[in-house]
């Protein structure tokens, strides 16, 4: 590594860190500040605020790395030619894309540590945050009823019931269906279905047993039955899984579980792919950066600043608008993860040519 190289990088990492802060504060308080009615009226003690508060920055961070790495581009390159260095080394006779290789292949690196972030610390941290929330900070569950719904108590066991009740751990009507790969192997049906907490196991009152097998279907009474179903109550409140929350694998892993129980896997399908295409979004946004801040070359860091805000914008419109179209069907999963990876890339190439970079 040259001397200049490490420069070049020095002058990269720096805005991006302070970049990486900034973003990351203002959006970490903008969504504090529209959940503070509810944060003040919590039962919950400080120190759960607290740690809900802080499990949520990971998940800010990773999201305005994009942001940030647009805004170390252009505070670098300009600041690169403000400062004259950019004309003594023209005079050294170094290659013009001598200036940029460097910033470029450090944003690469940034992406990997954002891949690598995403799935790790980031999922864990986020889906901790979110179950404090729903539990612990603001806990609607505890008013809530669900009629006539479907739950899913792990891979081999899919519940209906007529009413679910999570406070107090009860079902009206419940049909617990026990799965296998060559279908339903065993059915339990009832009046009532009670959340043991000293069994860890769902009870079921006044039903019968139905199993399947190769002579046909066997009917057995029972007043009570201790179930295989050992999912308690707020596991099995029917939210759909966020995909912020799980690693890729994991992601792809349930797309296809949710095409087995015949829903449409089309969100985690495009979900999977954003998660591989987001981090290397820094690539793009670099890329785009440079030819910008040579245009503007003698701007200041606020304008610096308010080019990477609004590009930046435009960037996860794009996102959001190919997100909205793959899961609506319009477009394949992984054209609508990169849509705006391509489109802003290939900007990004047609100036940087423009330019003779």
């Amino acid at each position: 590594m040259t001397i200049f190289t490490r420069h070049m990088m020095g002058r990269f990492l720096k805005p991006l860190a302070f970049g990486l802060g900034l973003f990351a504060i203002l959006i970490f308080l903008g969504d504090t500040f529209d959940k503070m009615n509810s944060i003040a009226k919590s039962q919950a003690p400080p120190w759960t605020v607290f740690e809900y508060l802080i499990l949520g920055v990971p998940y800010w961070a990773t999201r305005v790395i994009p942001m940030a790495t647009l805004l170390a581009t252009l505070v670098a390159m300009s600041g690169f030619v403000q400062s004259g260095e950019w004309l003594a080394t023209q005079a050294c006779g170094l290659e013009t894309k001598r200036f940029w290789l460097p910033i470029l292949w450090t944003s690469l690196g940034v992406s990997v540590l954002a891949l690598l972030a995403q799935e790790t610390v980031s999922p864990a941290a986020w889906a901790r945050h979110q179950r404090l929330w729903r539990e612990k900070v603001h806990p609607e569950w505890e008013w809530t009823k669900y009629e006539n719904v479907a739950l899913t108590g792990g891979d081999d066991h899919f519940v209906q019931a007529w009413l679910f009740l999570p406070k107090e751990g009860k079902m009206e009507r419940p049909l617990l269906e026990r799965l296998a790969q060559k279908g339903v192997v065993s059915q339990l049906d009832a009046k009532t279905a009670l959340w043991d907490a000293g069994l860890k196991r769902w009870v079921f009152k006044k039903g019968v047993e139905r199993t399947f097998g190769p002579l046909g279907v066997v009917e057995r009474p029972f007043e009570s039955e201790v179930s295989g179903l050992a999912a308690p109550p707020l596991d099995l409140i029917p939210r759909p899984l966020n995909p912020d929350e799980m690693t890729l694998r994991e992601v792809v892993s349930y797309s296809r579980r949710v095409g087995r129980l015949g829903g449409s896997p089309r969100e985690y399908e495009v979900a999977a792919q954003a998660k591989v295409a987001y981090p290397f979004a820094n690539v793009v946004v670099c890329a785009l950066g440079i030819p910008i801040a040579l245009r503007l070359r003698k701007s200041s860091r606020v304008i610096s600043f308010c080019a990477a805000l609004a590009i930046s914008f435009v960037f996860l419109w794009f996102m959001e608008v190919g997100r909205a179209m793959g899961v609506g069907g319009t477009l394949p999963p992984w054209t609508a993860a990169w849509m705006a990876n391509a489109c802003f890339g290939a900007t990004a190439f047609l100036l940087i040519r423009r330019w003779d970079l």
